[in-house]
């Protein structure tokens, strides 16, 4: 998928607005598939917002893609966020996001161009990605 523009979504944020991808043109985008009952994704999370807070005034996005489902995924995933402190946006995936990206374990995190072009996959939590991810981040600004 690295050199592939990236598939289009429309998705629910955690306030019921649609959100397209399309809505960020022009801005480099990480889009971060994760879920709340997922150890490794909640401790990406906090590296994401550090990323979000440094690079949001350089016209970055960070959008989270959470695959909860059920009944009470909407709220698990507002819950989740106002309690780490979270401002990046988060959206519910609809499973046709998450396939059209081929995402089978979370977290799964795409770095996007300013083009969307799909530039780097992280697959999997790792020590030190917000790191990775920044200076990533840093080469498409």
């Amino acid at each position: 998928m690295v050199g592939n523009q990236a598939p289009l979504f429309a998705l629910k944020d955690t306030g019921g607005r649609t959100v397209k991808l399309s809505d960020f043109s022009g801005k480099v985008v990480a889009i971060d598939f994760w879920a709340t009952w997922c150890g490794p994704c909640r401790e990406s999370t906090a590296d994401l917002e550090k990323l979000y807070r440094k690079y949001r005034d350089r016209g970055v996005v960070i959008l989270g893609i959470s695959m909860d489902s059920g009944g009470g995924a909407v709220q698990k995933v507002k819950d989740f966020a106002e309690k780490n402190n979270l401002t990046y946006l988060m959206l519910m995936d609809d499973g046709k996001a998450s396939a059209s990206y081929a995402v089978y374990n979370v977290p799964a995190t795409y770095i996007l161009d300013r083009n969307h072009v799909i530039v780097k996959i992280y697959k999997g939590y790792m020590t030190g990605l917000g790191e990775k991810m920044g200076g990533q981040i840093e080469q498409l600004l």
